[in-house]
């Protein structure tokens, strides 16, 4: 199998990686008021997650012959709660594409494309968690506004 195509989706995903570990702790260090300490630990431990995400994809990368990217996308940054949840959630989903594009051009390596089927797993499980908490954005939003009038 030739797997010049492969490396070059592993390294959009390895650049997706590298963009969530800076997005991610950035959330996490930005993120204020009562809401503080549940999404500064979850936005960290979210980080924690890309980065070794990013170590799996760059040792396959290098196992396949390639050289693992260190570029990383800009990442979007806000005061906002509710806006960092919307991108943890858009990054999620971006990060589900990138490993479904890497999945049909991995055929005809089955130990890849259970690699690659297990790092979707993993990405398919941050969009679940976080359509969860997008959910209560209304209810979020409710109590700042509640505690900005209050303070």
């Amino acid at each position: 199998m030739e797997y010049g195509k492969v490396i070059d989706k592993l390294n959009e995903a390895l650049k997706h990686e590298w963009t969530g570990v800076a997005q991610y702790a950035q959330a996490g260090f930005l993120v204020t008021g009562i809401w503080r300490e549940v999404y500064s630990a979850k936005f960290l431990e979210n980080a924690e997650e890309s980065f070794g995400h990013a170590k799996l994809v760059g040792d396959k990368i290098v196992s396949l012959g390639g050289i693992p990217t260190c570029e990383r996308e800009p990442i979007k940054q806000t005061h906002d709660l509710k806006e960092m949840l919307e991108n943890a959630l858009a990054f999620e989903m971006a990060a589900v594409r990138v490993y479904t594009e890497a999945l049909a051009v991995a055929e005809g390596d089955r130990a890849l494309v259970v690699f690659l089927e297990d790092m979707l797993k993993a990405e398919q499980e941050g969009v679940d968690e976080f359509v969860k908490i997008v959910r209560d954005l209304p209810q979020i939003a409710k109590e700042q506004e509640r505690l900005h009038k209050a303070g």
